[in-house]
């Protein structure tokens, strides 16, 4: 029998769909037409038919494999929904399911937003040096542009003699290959490709302008066709697929995805498990090439190039490991699951409840997957961003002066999770220091730490507006005020400072067993499921010692090779979870909660979106509080705990505030213009009196 009638059969059995068969025989058709002119007739067409029997094989293993994936999502979203308690100790599957993509004080399994800050702050710590050497200055310009170059060739295997170059340029492969063994790990199937070497970014707008045939013509001589892997058949291009892979990327880009949609489909397009490999499908020849192509229709800037990256990479990863490698439908699903019981129960206040969810629900994810960000109109939205930005470059230049306050909640987070309270503002002061500024960001960063302040623009003013978005020269001057302002090295200086204490208390207690800890600090553990099992591999890791001072790092354990790989990662990654969400109370900044909060699930670009996103454009650093540390007090199980809670916060900040407001109206004293006009009557002369 011939594979073409296997193909028949299989479609006639129901093994295969129609749209399989047809991609089966086209397939089969390509190869033998592409083997007629290499080998005999008879041996091409076994070739043929080998091959594409090899990647039917292949798509049939990846669509089990990601079924299973699923299934094993929806088994442990359940299994969280069905565990988790609220603060009076009752089942609450809608707080559940909602806390999945954002944590709340009762929640003890992994959020999508703890997951993706975990993720992208282990890929950074990889590249903590080219972090280091780039970084954006006053300006908001990145560093060393030369040696950036120099980097950007070294990466494409050109040697330029730079050491420095070449070594930054090892730790962006490891980092990159590393996020695509995590994301195949998590259900996706993206080919290792040695010859693969750095993303592209599209400007979807220009390559329209152009058109097909101009950007075929400008882009197809700067590729490597040979080097370029099928997805389909994991072999190199056949010419005719070439073409054909090109016009698909074309309409990708041009379109925003929208070719890739099914209509009835919600718009959702294909599985995140798949999308990432469209990322990786076009290689280019050489360094030059690459940013021949970026300068003409993309960022020739390698920096936010891998930013941007590691950031969506991060996201994506997230996404898949606590969602499953369709997060979409795990959110069908879940809203499902609440429609379900409330209609068992035949309860119309849990069925409003579920409809409440389900809506909530849909807005988060919006903003978790950046679908919310995604503009209607790009004239309007880009217009209203920049109006926006400007105004808080004025609005926002004495922002730093507010920002005092985090001291006191540094000092509230620090009481609550057992960390020591003294040297805050010492600590501060070290991290805000100019001189060895670039070592002790690289130890932050190379630790796990938050990395905002040295990657994005205007990083500072995020936890006061929210996403920051718009021209890029609106968002320039807003790096500005924030920088000059002190107000982004203030937040930097913050969260790096309780991250490194929470780091150096877990070695100065490395000596206790679980049992022994101080009673806060257990419970901080315990609150991110990590107990006496997890805490004995934790305080077994070497520490890292820096100057005198020692510190268990998540990078230090996830380095490990003497404990099984999966549970390295396992606990290292909660542990980064764990000092992340501790830093958010330490320094509040933004949160998916409070953003749906403001804005719902409305985009940019129309006229609700923007007028919500304009009412919320100062608001979203009080809401952060309410879902911070009013909420934490409220899940407190005691009342006389609560009492002692919020009396603390109550009185600590209410003084803060008033420091704050006295230096702001002793700024405003100081330099307050002088009135010569009516100080010295209409003529302006003075008399000995009055001098």
């Amino acid at each position: 029998m011939s594979f073409r009638e296997c193909i028949v059969n299989a479609q006639a059995e129901g093994t295969i769909t129609e749209a399989q068969a047809k991609e089966a025989r086209d397939l089969l058709d390509e190869l033998e037409e592409q083997y007629q002119g290499k080998m005999g007739s008879g041996q091409a067409s076994s070739q043929a038919a080998r091959d594409t029997f090899d990647a039917l094989e292949r798509q049939a293993f990846e669509r089990k494999r990601k079924k299973l994936l699923t299934a094993k999502a929806w088994q442990q979203v359940s299994f969280n929904m069905s565990q988790y308690k609220d603060r009076l100790g009752r089942s609450n599957p809608f707080a559940a399911a909602v806390a999945h993509l954002e944590q709340d004080g009762m929640s003890r399994f992994s959020s999508v937003t703890q997951r993706e800050d975990a993720i992208k702050g282990m890929a950074f710590a990889e590249m903590s040096q080219v972090l280091g050497t780039f970084r954006r200055n006053l300006v908001g310009e990145v560093r060393q542009k030369a040696q950036l170059k120099n980097m950007t060739r070294e990466i494409f295997g050109e040697s330029t003699g730079d050491v420095s170059a070449k070594e930054m340029a090892a730790a962006w492969t490891k980092t990159a290959e590393t996020l695509r063994k995590k994301f195949n790990r998590a259900g996706g199937s993206i080919p290792k490709n040695e010859k693969w070497f750095l993303p592209q970014n599209h400007q979807s707008l220009k390559i329209s302008k152009a058109g097909y045939e101009a950007w075929r013509s400008n882009i197809l001589p700067k590729l490597s066709p040979n080097d370029m892997i099928d997805q389909v058949t994991g072999l190199a291009f056949t010419p005719q697929r070439l073409e054909l892979a090109l016009k698909d990327v074309y309409e990708t880009i041009t379109t925003e995805g929208a070719n890739k949609m099914t209509p009835g489909s919600g718009g959702r397009g294909k599985s995140l498990a798949n999308q990432r490999q469209d990322h990786r499908f076009l290689v280019f020849k050489d360094a030059d090439s690459w940013l021949e192509y970026q300068k003409e229709f993309g960022d020739d800037n390698v920096f936010d190039v891998m930013v941007s990256h590691i950031s969506n990479m991060s996201r994506d990863i997230a996404m898949m490991e606590v969602l499953g490698p369709n997060p979409t439908s795990t959110i069908t699903f879940m809203k499902d699951t609440l429609t379900k019981q409330a209609k068992m129960a035949k309860d119309e206040a849990l069925k409003d409840k579920a409809r409440s969810t389900g809506k909530r629900l849909d807005d988060m994810y919006m903003a978790v997957s950046g679908r919310n960000n995604s503009p209607i109109n790009s004239k309007f939205a880009s217009t209203m961003a920049g109006t926006r930005q400007i105004l808080q470059s004025a609005q926002l230049g004495a922002a730093a002066i507010s920002a005092v306050t985090d001291v006191n909640f540094q000092r509230l987070a620090r009481q609550f999770s057992g960390l020591p309270q003294t040297g805050i503002l010492g600590d501060y002061l070290k991290y805000m220091s100019p001189l060895g500024a670039k070592e002790k960001g690289e130890l932050a960063i190379s630790s796990g730490l938050i990395a905002e302040g040295w990657t994005s623009l205007a990083a500072g003013q995020m936890r006061f507006v929210g996403d920051m978005s718009g021209p890029e020269v609106t968002r320039r001057i807003s790096d500005f005020v924030m920088r000059a302002s002190l107000l982004s090295p203030m937040t930097s200086a913050g969260r790096w400072a309780f991250g490194m204490e929470f780091m150096g208390t877990v070695a100065r207690n490395a000596g206790k067993a679980f049992d022994e800890l101080d009673p806060n600090f257990r419970s901080t553990m315990e609150r991110y499921n990590i107990q006496a099992t997890q805490w004995d591999i934790i305080r077994r890791t070497e520490a890292y010692e820096h100057k005198g001072a020692k510190f268990i790092r998540p990078t230090d354990i996830a380095a490990r090779t003497d404990i099984d790989e999966a549970l390295r990662d396992n606990i290292s990654t909660r542990l980064l979870e764990m000092i992340n969400t501790e830093t958010n109370f330490a320094v509040p900044s933004t949160s998916v909660r409070g953003s749906t909060f403001l804005t719902g699930g409305t985009q940019p670009g129309t006229l609700t979106g923007e007028m919500a996103r304009s009412f919320a454009m100062y608001k979203n650093f009080g809401v952060t509080l309410v879902n911070t540390h009013l909420m934490r007090g409220m899940q407190l199980p005691q009342s006389s705990s609560k009492g002692a809670y919020y009396s603390n916060l109550l009185i600590s900040t209410t003084l803060m505030g008033a420091l704050a407001a006295a230096v702001f109206l002793k700024r405003r004293l100081l330099f307050k213009p002088v009135n010569l006009h009516n100080a010295y009557g209409r003529s302006g002369a003075s008399n000995e009196r009055d001098l």
